[in-house]
C-alpha cells in the first residue's frame, strides 16, 4: 500500500469523475490516493445483484452509458465490454402506452394520424403557433410548448415535470427542457448517441477495473473532509463532493432534488416488458418504474427466471443528509454557487473541485468522464511545464 507521504495527488470521491481522474493520473505515472466515503467505489452507479431475481439492481436509479465522443468511448472500453443495449423508454398516459422520446411514433399514436416524417415539422409548427406564446420563452412551460405544442406538453411533460421538480413548470428555467429529445422519425431509441450500452459484467466491475492500477491506492469508508487535517500539505486534491460541504455550508446549502426508491420482487419472468416506463399523469405518485433484468438481455438465465426486480421511483424534496440527485438551477442557486466557487478558489488553491456534486450540475456519465480526463490532462500539462 502506498504511503500517504509518497502520494503525488489525492482524489476525494470515487464516483465516475473521481475514478476517471485517478486512472488518468496513474496512467501518466503519478501515485494517487483515492479516498471514498462509502464502502465501495462507483458513486451513484453502484449496483447489487438480487439473489432471487438474479438482476443487477441499479441502487441509485438506472444508468445507461451513452456517448458520441470516440475518445471517451475508447477510454471506458479499456476497462469493460459493453452489451450493446439500446435504451428505449415508454410512457403511460391516460391508460395507454406510448414510445418516448417525442417522435413520429408518439405523435401518430397520440393524435390518431399517419404523418410522414416530412409532415411532422409543419404539424408541430401548427401546434405551437396555436399556443399564443411570446417571442422568447421565459420559462420551462413556454420553452416546452414552443418545441411540441400545448397538447403534447399537457399530456406528456407538464405533470411529469411537476412531480420531478416539485414545482409548477412555469417556475422552472427554460434550459431544463432542452435535454428532451424531439424527432421527426420512428427512431424510438431514447438517446441519439450511437455508442451506448451497459457494462457486460456490471458497473461494479467497471469501477474496480478502473482503479486496478499499481499507482492507485483506494481507501473506502474514509471521509476526506474529516481526514484532511491529518493529510500532509502540498498534495493536490481532486474533490468531487458537494462544494458547499467543502466550505461547511457557510452560505447555506445548495438546493437539490432527491429520489426515493421502492423495490419489489415480482413472481413473473417479465413484469413490464422493458427497462423503464415513465408515468406522466398527476394521479400517479411515482415518475418511473424500472425493471432491471432488461438491461442485460444477453443474460438468458436471468431473463428466464420466474422472478424479476422492479423499482418505483419517487422524486422528493431534498434536505441535508439526503442523497442529492438533481441541482435546482435558478437565479438564487446560481448566485449561491458563485459564492461557493469564489470562496473555494480563494481558500483552497490546492483543490480542484469537479464532478456532478462539486460542479453542482447534472452530468451524464460520458460527460463526467470527458470532463475528468480534460481536468487530469490539464493538471499533468501544468506539472510538465512547472
Amino acid at each position: 500500500m502506498t504511503q500517504v507521504s509518497e502520494t503525488d495527488a489525492i482524489v476525494a470521491g470515487a464516483g465516475v469523475w473521481g475514478c476517471t481522474v485517478a486512472r488518468t493520473l496513474a496512467d501518466a505515472g503519478l501515485r494517487v490516493l483515492v479516498l471514498e466515503r462509502r464502502s465501495a467505489p462507483g458513486g451513484n452507479c453502484r449496483c447489487r445483484r438480487d439473489p432471487e431475481s438474479g438482476a443487477e439492481v441499479h441502487v441509485y436509479g438506472s444508468h445507461i452509458f451513452h456517448t458520441s465522443d470516440p475518445k471517451t468511448w475508447a477510454f471506458v472500453n479499456r476497462f469493460t465490454a459493453f452489451n450493446g443495449y439500446q435504451h428505449k423508454v415508454l410512457a403511460r398516459h391516460a391508460g395507454r402506452t406510448y414510445f418516448m422520446p417525442l417522435g413520429l411514433a408518439l405523435v401518430n399514436a397520440f393524435f390518431g394520424k399517419e404523418l410522414a416524417p416530412a409532415e411532422v415539422p409543419a404539424f408541430i409548427a401548427a401546434e405551437t403557433a396555436s399556443a399564443g406564446l411570446p417571442g422568447t420563452p421565459r420559462n420551462f412551460e413556454e420553452q416546452a410548448v414552443s418545441f411540441v405544442g400545448r397538447r403534447i406538453y399537457e399530456a406528456f411533460i407538464k405533470n411529469y415535470t411537476a412531480k420531478q421538480w416539485g414545482r409548477d413548470p412555469k417556475e422552472l428555467d427554460a434550459s431544463i427542457i432542452r435535454r428532451l429529445p424531439v424527432r421527426a422519425s420512428y427512431d424510438v431509441n431514447y438517446f441519439s448517441d450511437v455508442l451506448q450500452g451497459i457494462p457486460r459484467w456490471g458497473y461494479n466491475a467497471l469501477f474496480d477495473e478502473m482503479l486496478s492500477h499499481p499507482n492507485i491506492d483506494l481507501r473506502t469508508g474514509v471521509d476526506f473532509l474529516k481526514e484532511r487535517p491529518k493529510l500532509p500539505a502540498g498534495k493536490h486534491v481532486f474533490y468531487s463532493g458537494p462544494v458547499d460541504e467543502l466550505l461547511g455550508w457557510r452560505f447555506g446549502p445548495l438546493p437539490w432534488r432527491t429520489l426515493r426508491f421502492e423495490l419489489e420482487n415480482a413472481p413473473v419472468a417479465d413484469w413490464q416488458g422493458t427497462s423503464v416506463v415513465n408515468y406522466v399523469d398527476a394521479d400517479v405518485p411515482y415518475t418511473r418504474i424500472h425493471e432491471f433484468k432488461h438491461f442485460h438481455p444477453e443474460d438468458a438465465e436471468t431473463m428466464a427466471r420466474p422472478c424479476t426486480t422492479i423499482c418505483r421511483e419517487y422524486p422528493a424534496t431534498w434536505k441535508p443528509g439526503d442523497e442529492p440527485y438533481y441541482p435546482v438551477n435558478d437565479a438564487a442557486s446560481a448566485a449561491l454557487l458563485g459564492e461557493y466557487r469564489a470562496a473555494a478558489a480563494r481558500e483552497f488553491p490546492d483543490v480542484t473541485v469537479g464532478g456532478r456534486l462539486g460542479g453542482y450540475r447534472y452530468l451524464d456519465m460520458d460527460k463526467s468522464m470527458t470532463d475528468a480526463i480534460a481536468t487530469a490532462e490539464a493538471f499533468l500539462k501544468k506539472l510538465r511545464n512547472a
